[in-house]
């Protein structure tokens, strides 16, 4: 069903991860008719809009990783233009660039509308098996090994999963730190999700992940199944 466009509203949307198949009827409809689609990179919209047939004008929001917008963002939106929000590839604001551009929007009263798509997270819960409730996303781990560290011993406090993407580069620090401590938790690793080599392996412990790793390429989300009763061996099933 198509969603009328509101004059004046910021609509926040999910582009593919990976496969181009994956961008949504929806998107399609506000891309061609927002005036105007705010981008992580010019770049990358650009080039994802040639494929997808949008003419739409689009401007970069962000300079040197900052999330200032542009001054004159919110006066246009404020006289009745309606916008997109994109960033690279994913959603906006979600290990991505795009909250404080939502936040200064409602400070400002502008009608924020989402329009959700594709996501590494949900692709990897939605096969992994397990009882999802409840579900602590990371996000991205800290850059600092130190801080890193907290982060995992933290979360060692939820019981249940604990989803987070890692940079490649980061994948030999990152697997002792599961060792040591999550050594009885199962992970399922997802790699470069809705994409060409896309993989999702199963490991029976970190120990196992350590010794056969998948191939140290592309993106990767991670999870933990950290539940006490995973620990002795009992299904999930009986909390379905």
């Amino acid at each position: 069903m198509a969603h009328k466009r509101e004059p004046g509203s910021l609509y926040v949307v999910a582009t593919p991860i990976g496969n181009l198949g994956d961008i949504t009827l929806r998107a399609l409809e506000v891309f061609k008719e927002v005036d105007l689609v705010l981008c992580e990179s010019s770049k990358e919209t650009k080039s994802l809009f040639h494929k997808l047939g949008i003419t739409t004008s689009v401007l970069a929001l962000y300079k040197d990783h900052s999330e200032t917008p542009y001054a004159n963002v919110l006066d246009q939106l404020k006289q009745g233009k309606s916008m997109a929000l994109v960033s690279d590839a994913g959603t906006p604001g979600v290990s991505d660039p795009g909250s404080q551009m939502v936040r200064i929007a409602r400070e400002n009263g502008i009608p924020i509308v989402p329009v959700p798509g594709a996501s590494a997270l949900t692709a990897l819960l939605s096969v992994s098996g397990f009882q999802v409730n409840p579900t602590l996303f990371l996000g991205f781990l800290s850059e600092k090994p130190s801080k890193k560290r907290r982060e995992l011993e933290k979360a060692r406090e939820t019981e249940g999963l604990i989803v987070f993407y890692e940079s490649v580069h980061k994948l030999p620090r990152l697997y002792p730190l599961l060792e040591e401590l999550y050594p009885d938790t199962e992970v399922l690793v997802g790699r470069e999700l809705t994409k060409s080599f896309e993989e999702v392996v199963y490991y029976a412990n970190p120990r196992e992940l350590a010794e056969k790793p998948p191939n140290a390429k592309g993106e990767f989300v991670f999870l933990l199944n950290h539940r006490k009763k995973s620990l002795k061996g009992n299904s999930d099933s009986s909390d379905m």
